[in-house]
């Protein structure tokens, strides 16, 4: 009986320390604590439910297992290194900038539906204000980026701040640090410049250029009237010249033609075909300068009646 008793107090007591077991674990897993400096509202992960209260700094009590989805309560730094934009002239803008943000506690449940968690959320910001920043630049041209610097920075506060009140964000001290026009556009104006200060130098010099041109051009217009006179003149010699020389070519043939009218006519020598051959050939052999070596068929013959 005692050995009865003893079990059921060891057994009594194994319950008392399991139950004090699984009452600490529970209670370990049902207190949450959250930091100075945040915010969160309670996630079930057990029945996938999210709190509708944003709670903040201290230690909460909620479902076995729940977990807290934690945002920064106090303002972070956002910063834009080298960010590149098109300004209204369509020239490229390097700005430097950087601003204070943070959530709107009001809003922290409707931001975790949305974007999940603070990294999901902090990146959703980035890419709005890069898009608020861009947008800026359009509305600027390059020499009021420096002449109203103030005015600029004022428009990209407001721009960044409509985008963010559509995503429950409020933003603080924002600094435009930095403007940068790109090398080439510098080189540009510079080159203008020079470009402006050459057309008032060519305009001072225009008269007299002018006057040079002009005596040019007359002494070029004289000069051709001169080469296209002797040219005129040139070429009438050279027709006259062959005209004549032409003409002699055809009286000297209109003779020619008589006299061999003359030889193989009957009121004249009266020379066969043969005969009248073999004389062009003789007079060929006579007018020649050099040697001419020639065959003659029979009947050729040296003399006829």
């Amino acid at each position: 009986m005692g050995d009865n008793s003893g079990k059921v107090c060891i057994f009594i007591c194994a319950l008392l320390i399991g139950g004090a077991i699984l009452i600490a674990v529970l209670v370990g897993t049902s207190l949450k604590k959250l930091a100075t400096g945040e915010v969160g509202i309670k996630y079930d992960t057990f029945q996938k439910d999210l709190g509708t209260e944003t709670l903040r700094e201290g230690l909460h009590q909620g479902p076995p297992g729940y977990e807290f989805i934690i945002f920064p309560s106090t303002y972070k730094s956002l910063t834009f290194d080298d960010l590149e934009c098109l300004n209204k002239d369509g020239v490229k803008i390097s700005l430097d900038v950087t601003y204070q943000y943070k959530v709107k506690s009001s809003k922290l449940r409707a931001v975790i539906i949305h974007f999940r968690n603070v990294d999901g959320y902090t990146n959703v910001l980035r890419n709005a204000g890069r898009s608020a920043l861009h947008e800026s630049c359009s509305y600027f041209n390059t020499s009021q980026f420096q002449a109203e610097r103030a005015i600029f920075q004022e428009k990209v506060q407001e721009q960044i701040e409509l985008r963010y009140e559509e995503l429950h964000a409020i933003i603080t001290d924002l600094q435009v640090s930095n403007i940068d026009r790109p090398s080439e556009y510098e080189s540009a104006i510079r080159s203008k410049e020079r470009a402006r200060e050459d057309i008032q130098v060519a305009n001072n010099e225009r008269p007299r250029l002018l006057t040079e041109a002009t005596t040019k051009q007359r002494e070029a217009e004289t000069q051709a009237k001169i080469i296209i006179d002797k040219a005129e003149s040139d070429a009438r010699i050279l027709a006259n010249k062959a005209h004549t020389e032409a003409q002699a070519i055809i009286a000297q043939y209109e003779k020619e033609s008589e006299a061999y009218k003359q030889i193989v006519d009957a009121t004249g020598l009266a020379f066969s075909i043969e005969g009248f051959i073999s004389y062009l050939g003789v007079r060929v052999i006579a007018d020649a300068t050099n040697p001419v070596y020639i065959g003659l068929d029979s009947p050729a013959k040296t003399v006829y009646p």
